[in-house]
């Protein structure tokens, strides 16, 4: 079902393609995303030269405080935060949106009907959850096939009614049924509680998206990169590309040497960040990251032929989650506008539970914030600035964005999925595609290299050149090779070097794309 095309060809917007699509993904590809989850997205209109960022993340409930899961697993329907997809989209379309609501809904709807075609990706996620799924009922009737009493396979086709009858409520009568005081609001708050959770309607009604300035990064050949600020992950990559440009060398161990060393200080300084909004001192780090003498001072840190275990040394005394089951899309329509946007419901399958009377697969995205006491499998402490909080937002790895050239013309989307390995992918297909001039598809097919900092090792795919991997070790790292099998970050992108729009997906992960040309 090719979604965007179809929103594009009817007089669409860019964002009502957006829209329609990720309503589509959430029921292609419920262990990612969904409608009970949230978003962030960049936003560009260039006939204005507009560009700005929407956080429609979740947020945790009035009832949530930071003690609230010591000593209990964060799991389950108390894992759930406030979902604010179907707000953000609303708040989304009344900006900019060109179609009438109700049309955007209208392929999901067909598909929840009509049956969704199991994918191999979808049928192996299954497969990996199949005890969790067959211990919650809730996920038993829409996952299980009831022909065949197993999981439902690749090819096989899935349906999802009692979404479908939700979606068909809120295309009509809009977000009001959920967010203040509806009746589908109140089924979702009633199945929430009751499976333990502590979501009021009062939540829903309060909820509300937060319009943003972009974070900016200007690089050589006059480009500008615009990403997503706080709770997201901008600030993370616009300190890597602030510190990494003036850093090449033809000593192709050398560079990447300086990248991983890179990714250590900018996840280091990552372990102090938080919800603006609420955590006022994190504006210090923030501020230093996006400062170009603080990427300088970055870079004197960094030794060709050594590297450091040392936490303290990367300016780190903690650490944070990540998101693991996220979508990541971009649009780029025909009359230049664009929009980047990464939903997430957190964890594969958010927090295992759905909403009997909605259909509704709910987050868990408290799993992201940190709580006091508890030491990870890292043996790294909490993070204060990331500690529940009413109303706050957990930090994310997200940071979808557009680079722009000096006449505002859009080179480059791209955002993924993967969890804290998002930020580190991102930078990496940033410099292959506009600093080392490769093509979009050989910036996103290369071999990665990754560093959070905790563990103290440095993860490397099969592709990595071996005389570099030969290198890290020399100068110290701590390689963990990656098997073909292990999940890493996939991201999806369009670039635009030329006048011809180039899209392409990772071969990490199931995906496709198409451009739609105005008639010449």
């Amino acid at each position: 079902m090719d979604v965007p095309s179809k929103i594009l060809s009817k007089g669409g917007s860019a964002v009502d393609a957006a829209i329609a699509t990720l309503l589509c993904e959430g029921v292609m590809l419920p262990h990612s995303m969904g409608v009970g989850g949230g978003f962030v997205a960049t936003i560009y209109c260039k006939e204005t030269g507009k560009i700005e960022t929407l956080i429609a993340r979740e947020t945790a409930p009035a009832a949530s405080d930071e003690k609230m899961f010591i000593n209990k697993k964060i799991t389950g329907a108390l894992a759930v935060a406030i979902p604010s997809e179907i707000y953000g989209y609303w708040c989304l379309h009344a900006k900019y949106g060109k179609l009438p609501w109700k049309v955007l809904f209208e392929p999901t709807i067909e598909l929840c009907f009509k049956g969704i075609k199991v994918s191999k990706y979808l049928a192996d996620i299954l497969k990996l959850y199949c005890d969790r799924i067959r211990s919650e009922p809730s996920m038993v009737e829409i996952f299980i096939n009831p022909n065949t009493d197993e999981l439902y396979k690749e090819g096989e086709i899935m349906y999802r009614p009692k979404l479908g009858e939700t979606l068909k409520i809120v295309a009509e009568e809009g977000p009001g049924v959920i967010y203040n005081g509806g009746r589908v609001g109140k089924k979702l708050v009633q199945d929430i509680q009751e499976m333990g959770g502590i979501v009021t309607e009062s939540d829903l009604r309060n909820y509300e998206v937060r319009w943003e300035d972009t974070v900016k990064v200007q690089f050589k050949h006059g480009y500008t990169l615009h990403t997503t600020p706080l709770p997201t992950s901008g600030v993370v990559l616009a300190f890597i590309l602030n510190v990494m440009e003036p850093m090449y060398t033809k000593n192709e161990s050398v560079f990447w040497h300086r990248m991983i060393e890179t990714f250590k200080h900018a996840y280091g300084h990552r372990t102090l960040l938080g919800d603006i909004h609420f955590e006022p001192h994190v504006s210090e780090t923030y501020e230093n990251m996006l400062d170009p003498s603080f990427a300088a001072k970055s870079r004197e840190l960094i030794l060709d032929d050594h590297t450091y275990i040392d936490f303290a040394h990367y300016g780190a005394n903690f650490t944070n989650e990540e998101d693991r089951g996220t979508a990541n899309i971009a649009i780029l329509a025909p009359n230049g506008d664009a929009i980047a946007v990464t939903s997430t419901v957190n964890s594969h399958f958010g927090s295992k539970v759905r909403s009997r009377q909605t259909g509704i697969i709910l987050n868990d995205e408290m799993d992201d914030f940190s709580t006091p006491g508890v030491i990870n499998a890292y043996g790294i402490p909490s993070s204060p600035s990331n500690y529940i909080k009413p109303g706050k937002r957990p930090l994310s790895s997200t940071c979808p964005s557009i680079v722009l050239d000096h006449n505002g013309n859009v080179k480059l989307m791209v955002g993924g999925a993967g969890g804290s390995r998002i930020t580190t992918s991102v930078a990496q297909v940033i410099i292959r595609y506009l600093m080392l001039n490769h093509t979009l598809q050989e910036s996103l097919d290369a071999g990665r290299v990754h560093h959070q900092l905790a563990p103290m090792q440095v993860d490397v795919e099969p592709e990595v050149p071996e005389h570099v991997n030969n290198y890290l070790l020399k100068v110290g790292h701590d390689i963990n090779y990656l098997g073909g099998d292990k999940a890493y970050s996939a991201l999806t992108a369009i670039g635009l070097k030329t006048e011809m729009p180039q899209a392409a997906c990772d071969r990490r992960r199931l995906g496709s794309w198409k451009i739609i040309f105005p008639d010449v």
